[in-house]
């Protein structure tokens, strides 16, 4: 549990594809910092109580909570944790534009959703189930107030040294990183992951070029003097800089398969994404969801490249080779 003295990692549990989420509690000489809280269910609650209790850890000597990203497995506690712990709540203020819409206005953002889809190129009788693929989401997350609002580049005192912010939008738009340059220790989030890519999506709540602003994101923890990188899912690796290179290359791949895609005529988003994933329309309706949402992110760094044409009518996205 104890990774490196006084950092912490806490796995909890998630009923999804991925097991666990890990999230990290940084001893700040009597208090103690929390990275992410995990999903707002009764089995995540549990185990978080129970691995406090271990530590012997009271929950209000968590004086601040530090979020990389809204999504549910990071966020879901973060409201509840902050009314028990008093503690200081912190996020990127991009991030905190997103809750609303996505957890209290859903039905609003569903509405968005459904056009988006149909310019995508998304049947109308799939569309009526992926555009509400998300929904569940809300019953793991209650929407909060932060105390801070992040932009990126702050310095958080932490333990007699510091914390440095980075912000690496891609995966969402205000992402964060926390980098401690004292103990060369990156906590990553779902920026960096040791097994997998994170989902980069272009969608409604998206940035408008995800994709770049994701492997731009990366470049910037490849300047990093790091010894060791923590992510929120799989174990703490090394070698930052080989594992961004394996990511990008991927990325490099996906894109050139996109480009042959397109070479012979225009596609929608949803053709493309039936042709680089194969097999996802057999899916359930999240995963067919992502794939799109990936597809396009790729297809609009191919567009900004001029590797592929967006051709764009009223009713209409289509991309083809250039």
């Amino acid at each position: 549990m104890e990774v490196l003295p006084g950092i912490f990692r806490l796995e909890l549990p998630m009923p999804f594809e991925l097991k666990h989420v890990n999230v990290y509690l940084l001893r700040d000489g009597a208090h103690f910092t929390l990275i992410d809280t995990g999903l707002q269910t009764e089995e995540s609650r549990q185990a978080l109580n129970q691995k406090l209790a271990a530590l012997k850890v009271p929950v209000d000597r968590i004086n601040r909570i530090l979020i990389t990203h809204i999504h549910p497995d990071h966020f879901g506690l973060a409201g509840e944790l902050r009314e028990r712990a008093r503690a200081e709540l912190v996020i990127h203020r991009l991030e905190v534009a997103l809750m609303e819409p996505r957890y209290a206005r859903a039905e609003d953002l569903v509405h968005d959703v459904a056009e988006w889809l149909s310019k995508n190129g998304v049947p109308p009788a799939e569309a009526e189930f992926v555009k509400t693929a998300s929904m569940a989401a809300r019953e793991f997350v209650s929407v909060v107030e932060p105390d801070t609002l992040l932009e990126g580049a702050e310095r958080l005192p932490i333990d007699e040294s510091e914390l440095e912010v980075v912000w690496t939008p891609g995966h969402s738009p205000g992402h964060c990183c926390f980098y401690w340059p004292a103990r060369r220790v990156l906590f990553s989030g779902d920026h960096l992951l040791p097994k997998i890519s994170p989902n980069i999506g272009l969608h409604p709540q998206s940035g408008a070029d995800p994709l770049d602003d994701y492997l731009a994101s990366l470049a910037r923890i490849r300047g990093l003097e790091i010894d060791q990188v923590l992510p929120a899912h799989g174990d703490p690796f090394g070698d930052h800089r080989e594992r961004i290179a394996v990511i990008m290359r991927h990325h490099d791949e996906r894109k050139a398969a996109l480009v042959n895609l397109a070479r012979d005529g225009a596609k929608s988003g949803w053709q493309l994404a039936g042709g680089l994933f194969r097999g996802v329309m057999e899916r359930n309706v999240f995963q067919q969801r992502l794939a799109l949402q990936e597809t396009l992110a790729h297809c609009q760094s191919l567009a900004v490249e001029g590797r592929l044409r967006k051709e764009l009518r009223r009713d209409l996205v289509t991309w083809k080779a250039a």
